[in-house]
């Protein structure tokens, strides 16, 4: 059996499903920068056998990730995070003629700017809410004050990447709503960062009444290479602070493969609207953060790569061929693969993500839990900020890990999920909701 090397690149949750589905082929090697202990710490002999850990590289370290590649000339790059496909990672290593799955700087701008991503789904009539962009204080005083004598509540959105804080709502009751929106913007534009990002351009978005969530990902590479993933649901909100998520429900209540089959043309309108000559293959994974109103997928979001902890909970589906054989028939644009690919439908999976105390805010690393041994048919446990050292998992991280459980219907795999979760000792150290998969 040949030996197949694979080069992952990021350190969280997203990063350690792609590991785990890619381990399960046993000629599989991972090299993964920069990687993080945690993820050898929930792996079984055989596979930690199969892994290296490059933690000095850092994630957005072009040139140390180029240098590395050229060493160890792996069969596959795989980029997970948003800031490395940013920069520009994809190209610089297709360029050196590595196979890459992940897309290019230039396609990244549909998730780097929200205003350009609003402009290529206008333009071709794609249900999305409107939006005003606004690069100064003085801007958004003229803006505010236009919207509230239209009486258009809003919802403030940074233009660029936040690390999944960038959207700020505030209530509709607030006794001085457009003084505490304006209040808002200033704190986002700030350069100390009070809300933990900075923005250069903020968004005031039209305000929709949410009334179901979903989110739609996609696999696809060249030559019309797709492959839709269950729809899933997303939890953002905790503690009325937005978050990266905070938990998922799959499949997402009331949706289907059959809505995903909906979606198949926006890839297509999406390569076309940003293709160019020499540019690299349109490769990797379109996330969509919809909300459907009157039957109409409405995009609230849109990540090029795969979302977390979505992205944890949809590769569990995914059936009927190798992962590192689909994903390098992604790159390659071998769709004659597609018709082995199947999404499992028999099963349901609940996520449930603990969070260092105090998170989104200021939280404290260090901290010591026990993850028990867990019985596989209750889930699995995926790692996003845990250090394992001398057998012993250690907070790194916000988002610490997400317990999945698995059942036949979301009723049981949600008590499955909160089965793990309260087996795991913290000292209350860690926070979670407590309404995931309650429908």
């Amino acid at each position: 059996m040949a030996r197949f090397h694979v080069l992952l690149i990021g350190k969280g949750g997203r990063e350690y499903a792609f590991l785990r589905k890619l381990l399960f082929s046993p000629e599989v090697f991972v090299t993964v920068a920069p990687g993080l202990t945690g993820m050898l710490g929930l792996l079984d002999e055989d596979a930690r056998s199969r892994v290296k850990l490059e933690t000095k590289i850092k994630e957005t370290d072009i040139k140390s990730i180029n240098k590395l590649a050229q060493e160890i000339k792996p069969d596959l790059t795989v980029i997970g995070p948003e800031d490395p496909t940013a920069l520009g990672l994809a190209d610089e290593l297709w360029n050196l003629g590595f196979k890459v799955f992940g897309f290019g700087k230039k396609y990244a701008q549909l998730e780097t700017s929200k205003s350009f991503c609003k402009e290529i789904y206008h333009a071709h009539g794609l249900p999305t809410a409107k939006a005003i962009v606004i690069r100064n204080k003085k801007e958004a005083s003229r803006e505010l004050a236009k919207l509230r004598q239209k009486g258009q509540p809003i919802v403030l959105k940074s233009d660029g990447l936040a690390l999944g804080k960038g959207v700020v709502i505030v209530s509709v009751d607030h006794p001085d709503y457009w003084g505490e929106n304006k209040k808002k913007i200033s704190e986002m534009m700030d350069l100390s960062a009070p809300l933990g990002f900075v923005a250069k351009k903020v968004l005031l978005e039209h305000r929709y009444p949410i009334m179901n969530e979903w989110s739609a990902m996609h696999i696809v590479g060249p030559k019309r290479f797709w492959v839709p993933l269950m729809p899933t649901r997303d939890h953002k909100l905790f503690n009325g602070l937005n978050t990266g998520g905070m938990g998922i429900i799959a499949p997402a209540p009331e949706f289907t493969m059959a809505d995903m089959e909906s979606r198949r043309r926006i890839p297509l309108i999406l390569q076309q609207s940003l293709q160019e000559e020499n540019l690299m293959p349109f490769c990797g994974i379109i996330y969509e953060g919809l909300n459907r109103m009157l039957n109409t997928d409405y995009l609230v979001e849109i990540n090029m790569r795969g979302g977390d902890p979505e992205t944890q909970g949809q590769f569990e589906f995914i059936q009927g061929l190798p992962f590192h054989e689909l994903l390098l028939a992604a790159v390659e644009g071998k769709a004659n693969v597609l018709k082995k690919i199947v999404i499992s439908q028999n099963k349901a999976l609940v996520g449930v993500v603990m969070a260092s105390k105090g998170y989104p805010e200021y939280y404290q690393k260090g901290k010591e839990i026990m993850i028990p041994e867990i019985l596989e048919t209750l889930g699995m446990i995926f790692p996003s900020g845990l250090a394992w050292e001398d057998g012993k998992f250690y907070t790194v991280g916000g988002r610490v890990l997400m317990a999945i459980g698995v059942a036949d219907n979301i009723k049981e795999a949600r008590s499955h999920a909160y089965i793990i979760v309260n087996s795991i000792s913290h000292q209350e150290n860690l926070v979670f909701r407590e309404d995931i998969g309650k429908i």
